[in-house]
């Protein structure tokens, strides 16, 4: 399930991850937020500790709705230190934008670096 993050900062848009989320899920939950805008957007991921762990098919959604929205810019993954190394083998480095991983400490740290994206930083 993806549900928005409300408190995200402003031209930023942050999913919580949680339970399962397939590609197509990702996908839909990004046109819903973005619709047609053209405007540079920073996306953030924040994983919670209930995800089931399908990260490839994250990875999937997230290279698709890339593809299909320009105005994505650059994406944030927050997710906990011992999930990284499943995360870096999942299929992100194909993603047609920027990614950087956070820990989940720094939820807050990625919540501003993907709002930075509409500064063109």
């Amino acid at each position: 399930m993806l549900e928005r993050v409300q408190d995200a900062p402003a031209h930023s848009l942050a999913l919580r991850a949680s339970g399962t989320v397939m590609a197509q899920d990702v996908e839909a939950a990004i046109e819903a937020a973005l619709g047609r805008s053209e405007a540079a957007t920073g996306l953030v991921i924040v994983i919670d500790p209930d995800f089931d762990g399908y990260f490839a098919e994250l990875a999937r959604g997230l290279t698709t709705a890339s593809l299909a929205h320009r105005a994505l810019v650059k994406l944030a993954v927050v997710t906990d230190p011992g999930r990284m190394n499943e995360f870096r083998l999942s299929g992100f480095e194909a993603s047609p934008v920027p990614v950087r991983l956070f820990a989940e400490a720094d939820e807050k740290g990625a919540l501003n670096w993907a709002a930075a994206a509409r500064r063109g930083e």
